[in-house]
């Protein structure tokens, strides 16, 4: 006779649970794709589970379900700015994310795709197969895609950058002690 741990969760549980483990991040990321626009990403992040709620029998894996949700975001928020035109930059809602000037000059740069590979990969940290379902390209196409993003991130970037980029605080550190030894 099986006992009450042997049953599957209700379908209404197993969406909740689902929307639990992906919502806030997948917010995180729209709102990054969307430069700020709050309304677009909470609209986009919604419809990106409800669809993923649906097919929670093809999604299990935790990363897998990440990399489909977040190519729905992109993919919608595509649609979105082919309806709307020109996507405006929200700094106070990007600041919220920890986002200074720099980055927003960096994001606000690239292409949807672009901007998209480059927050999955550099922020996220996501693995490259999963960056490749985000962005619908692998190999070649998907190295160039991130190499252009970077590059024009890094401009972006180091136009209004308070400080030189290149020397972070381990590289202080390493010259500090290096100066200290040799004097």
């Amino acid at each position: 006779m099986p006992n009450d741990q042997d049953r599957a969760p209700s379908p209404d549980l197993a969406r909740a649970a689902f929307r639990e483990v992906h919502a806030r991040r997948l917010h995180g990321f729209a709102q990054l794709l969307v430069l700020g626009d709050r309304a677009l990403a909470a609209r986009l992040a919604a419809e990106a589970l409800a669809s993923g709620a649906q097919r929670l029998d093809v999604l299990r894996h935790p990363e897998r379900a990440a990399a489909w949700l977040r190519q729905h975001v992109v993919d919608h928020a595509g649609r979105a700015a082919a309806a709307g035109g020109a996507q405006a930059v929200d700094r106070h809602v990007l600041g919220e994310l920890g986002a200074d000037d720099g980055v927003v000059a960096g994001l606000a740069l690239l292409g949807r795709r672009e901007r998209a590979a480059l927050i999955a990969s550099a922020i996220e940290r996501l693995d490259r197969r999963d960056v490749a379902t985000i962005v619908g390209r692998d190999g070649g196409p998907l190295d160039r895609l991130l190499r252009k993003a970077r590059q024009r991130y890094l401009a972006g970037y180091t136009a209004v950058a308070r400080e030189p980029v290149g020397d972070g605080p381990l590289t202080a550190r390493i010259r500090d002690v290096a100066q200290r030894t040799l004097t």
